[in-house]
């Protein structure tokens, strides 16, 4: 494992959700391990300096954690590893297009390219060979004050590569989750917009800017770590494959709709979109996504498996009953708050949000809330969990 910086997410407007389940531990869809293909072959610093040079490494993928997060002490203790004949952790690359992705050792390539390549690093805090024989050595250098046989020792030093040279998208993003095991840790959604770049990672991009998404999240979905997109992902995954046709884990699930979103016109995905926000944010106001029981509690967070089911649901409606339902938005909300006070609902939001027994509940119980409130129909929960009608 790296010992790359960690970073966490920390945002207390979006309610903590537990995905896991048992049935996430498992592979949805098998996969041929023929379909793999991992090459080690063996390469030098030089030859990451060579690509580097020609800009055939992306040091600045949209994807992965900042660059140059390491201090110039540590990157300079790197460099002198390397000197020492120390042995590195390995690299790993996807090389699906021409400019290699780093999935694991950003901050190392960052190091090594700053020193042998922009050569903007000076040696700084070393240990071993500040100093040689009383007088200073090392300390203070860049690359070029290097005597020859140093910068040769750094160039021809072995390092392991592993190269993902083929994979389908649903297995690549299988092995960036697994190999990106350092401190800079990926997110999901950091992993999904590095295997689906393109079309797809575009237009989730895109959607997360919207005005209309802004609005009616109260701008309280951070873009860092790429939070926003996570919840745009969400919606599109539940939007083009039907919640009766889900399979866990989550994961698996997104990803697939991104292999279907490539085939969709984004144009209509982000008018279905623009509309649900806006019809949320009409009804709902700065309380919309909110888990709600009672009128006078406090705000709560944001609830994310919450505005999956509302914007899917939302985008879904037709004409007509999006104006019945404006019609009736304040039994709507009272209805809603009813099926919130359920614990069997307002679990499925919030724990084990990755089953098919938590999915299945919170699009149907919702679509039935929705249907009895576009009627003008009050409901209560009986002690069975059954949605019944109370006729006004």
């Amino acid at each position: 494992m790296s010992t790359e910086v960690t970073d966490t997410i920390q945002n207390e407007e979006i309610e903590i959700e537990d995905t896991s389940s048992e049935q996430d531990k498992r592979i949805a869809y098998p996969f041929n391990p023929n379909d793999i293909e991992i090459e080690t072959p063996p390469y030098t610093i030089g030859y990451l300096i060579d690509r580097m040079e020609h800009g055939e490494i992306n040091m600045n993928t949209d994807f992965q954690r900042k660059g140059n997060l390491w201090t110039e002490e540590k990157q300079s203790r790197l460099i002198e590893s390397i000197l020492l004949g120390l042995p590195l952790p390995a690299f790993y690359f996807d090389t699906a297009n021409k400019e290699w992705d780093i999935i694991d050792g950003l901050q190392r390539c960052c190091s090594i390219e700053n020193f042998c390549v922009k050569k903007t690093l000076r040696l700084k805090g070393l240990e071993f060979l500040a100093e040689k024989d009383g007088k200073q050595y090392l300390e203070g250098l860049g690359f070029d004050d290097l005597d020859r046989e140093l910068q040769r020792g750094i160039i021809t030093r072995p390092i392991t590569v592993n190269l993902i040279k083929k994979a389908p998208r649903s297995i690549r993003f299988i092995l960036f989750k697994r190999l990106n095991t350092g401190g800079l840790e990926l997110t999901p959604q950091e992993i999904r917009n590095a295997v689906y770049q393109g079309y797809a990672a575009d237009t989730i991009k895109s959607m997360a800017k919207l005005p209309e998404f802004i609005r009616a999240t109260g701008g309280k979905i951070l873009t860092s770590r790429m939070q926003d997109r996570d919840f745009v992902s969400r919606f599109v995954a539940f939007y083009l494959i039907d919640y009766s046709k889900y399979q866990p884990g989550l994961d698996d699930f997104i990803n697939r709709s991104m292999d279907l979103l490539e085939k969709e016109d984004a144009k209509d995905i982000e008018n279905k979109f623009k509309k649900a926000l806006n019809l949320s944010y009409e009804i709902f106001k700065e309380d919309a996504f909110r888990k709600r029981t009672d009128l006078n509690e406090r705000q709560r967070p944001i609830n994310k498996a919450y505005f999956e089911v509302i914007t899917v649901l939302f985008a879904k409606l037709s004409d007509q009953n999006e104006r019945e339902l404006l019609n009736h938005k304040c039994l709507f909300k009272e209805n809603l708050m009813t099926l919130m006070a359920n614990d069997r609902y307002s679990n499925s939001l919030s724990r084990g949000t990755g089953t098919k027994d938590s999915v299945n509940i919170r699009f149907s119980w919702f679509q039935q809330i929705l249907n009895k409130s576009i009627e003008g129909i009050k409901i209560k929960i009986s002690d069975d969990n059954k949605i019944e009608d109370i006729r006004l």
